[in-house]
This record gives structure tokens, C-alpha cells and sequence, in this order.
């Protein structure tokens, strides 16, 4: 008989990318486990952690002034709708697997996602591998592999990959005006990441990068790229 726990981790997980800002993620547990939690959670929104006492290192996180973290030091064993109200995800952290399996409850009968410490939830955390505005998530149901996957992206996302990330986003803020037409400007931004010469130049100047990347809107920019010379009507 498969049990409903094995049943719940088939289910197909939709990868998104979420904003965060004005939503309060409510932890239960002040241990480790809930203090790594905040430590991720509140790089990008407000927090919320519920315990009888925390870490020295949840703390630390609650002093620093960058992250918005709340501790609340109260009695888990009631109230758990109360501590619920306004939270967009809650994570039930707690040492007490009983406890937390009464919270992930409650917390489905409020319609508020769970990150489950102890299985898999609503709510997958992913592994981030962030450079500059370059995200990537990597989630497998190996965490061995997962991890392999991350240093092989970490090594083959060198800084060539956030510079043109950066050209890109110069040019398309520039191309809103010069080019009328959505489709010319991703055709553009195409041509511009199959360039070999724009991803070469990369490594010698950024400047003669854009200039080259410039070409592709502006054919009569290609000049003199080689010679670092300022092209005609290049502002």
C-alpha cells in the first residue's frame, strides 16, 4: 500500500521564481533548522519566528538591520491558528515531529503554503546559485546530485555571463526606443547572444562589447570595434 506521504511527493512542482517583499513568512522553531530558514528567507522578505527561546545565531540575524525578522517567544503547544493570521508561507521547524505535522494542518485548512522541513511540502526550497541578476534553481530528489549540479554551474557561470546579462539589459532599455517592434527587439537580443565576436570581446572591454552588440540595432556602428574608436552616432 503506498502511503499518502509518498503519494504527496509525486506530485508534478512547478518551478516559479517569487517576490517576497510584503510576504510575511511565519517560522515555528527557534533551533537550528528554523534559524537557516530565516537566514534564507529574510534576504528577501519579512519573517516571522515563534518559539519558547532561538539560537545565538537567529539572534544575530534579528539584530542585523538588512533583514526584517521578528522573534516572538511564545508557548507552540496552542493558538496555532492565531500565530498563522497574515502569513503567506509557514514553516514548521519545530523538534516535535507531532507539532509539526498539527501546524502543516492547520496551516492547509487556512490556505497558507507550507515548507516542510520534514518532507516535501507546498513549497520546495531549491539550491540558488546567484551571480549578479543571473538566478538559477536546481531541485532533484538527490540532494547529492543537486549539489553536483551546482559546482558544475558554478564553473562554467564565469563573468562573462553577468556582463552580458548586463549588455543585455542596456540594450534592451535603449532598443524601447530606437526599435518600435517587440519582435525586431528579440530578434536583436538573439543576434546579439549568438555573436561569437560580442562574447570574445567580453574578455578584452566591455565597452568594445557594446559597441559590437550596438551593431545589431545600429548597422552602422561596426566599424573600428577592433581599434577601440568611438563609432558614429554611438552616444
Amino acid at each position: 500500500m503506498v502511503e499518502q506521504r509518498d503519494l504527496k511527493s509525486r506530485r508534478p512542482i512547478l518551478p516559479l521564481f517569487l517576490d517576497l517583499t510584503s510576504r510575511l513568512v511565519v517560522i515555528f522553531g527557534g533551533g537550528k533548522v528554523g534559524e537557516r530558514k530565516a537566514g534564507l528567507f529574510s534576504q528577501y522578505g519579512p519573517v516571522k519566528v515563534l518559539s519558547r527561546d532561538f539560537s545565538p545565531g537567529l539572534l544575530d540575524l534579528a539584530s542585523d538591520p538588512q533583514r526584517q525578522i521578528e522573534l516572538v517567544e511564545c508557548d507552540l503547544s496552542c493558538d496555532l491558528a492565531k500565530y498563522l493570521q497574515g502569513a503567506f508561507i509557514a514553516i514548521p521547524a519545530t523538534s516535535d515531529s507531532k507539532l509539526n505535522r498539527a501546524i502543516e494542518e492547520e496551516a492547509a485548512a487556512q490556505g497558507i503554503l507550507v515548507n516542510n522541513v520534514e518532507g516535501v511540502g507546498d513549497v520546495v526550497v531549491p539550491s540558488i546559485l546567484q551571480r549578479g541578476s543571473i538566478a538559477i534553481a536546481i531541485s532533484t530528489e538527490i540532494p547529492g546530485l543537486t549539489k553536483y549540479l551546482r559546482l558544475r554551474l558554478e564553473e562554467e557561470l564565469t563573468g562573462n555571463y553577468q556582463d552580458m546579462a548586463r549588455l543585455l539589459s542596456q540594450i534592451r532599455g535603449e532598443n524601447k526606443e530606437l526599435v518600435p517592434m517587440q519582435k525586431d527587439r528579440a530578434r536583436i537580443i538573439w543576434e546579439i547572444l549568438l555573436d561569437d565576436e560580442v562574447w570574445r570581446l567580453l574578455e578584452v572591454s566591455y565597452e568594445k562589447a557594446y559597441m559590437r552588440a550596438r551593431s545589431h540595432v545600429c548597422l552602422d556602428e561596426r566599424d573600428s570595434l577592433d581599434a577601440g574608436d568611438t563609432p558614429q552616432g554611438l552616444n
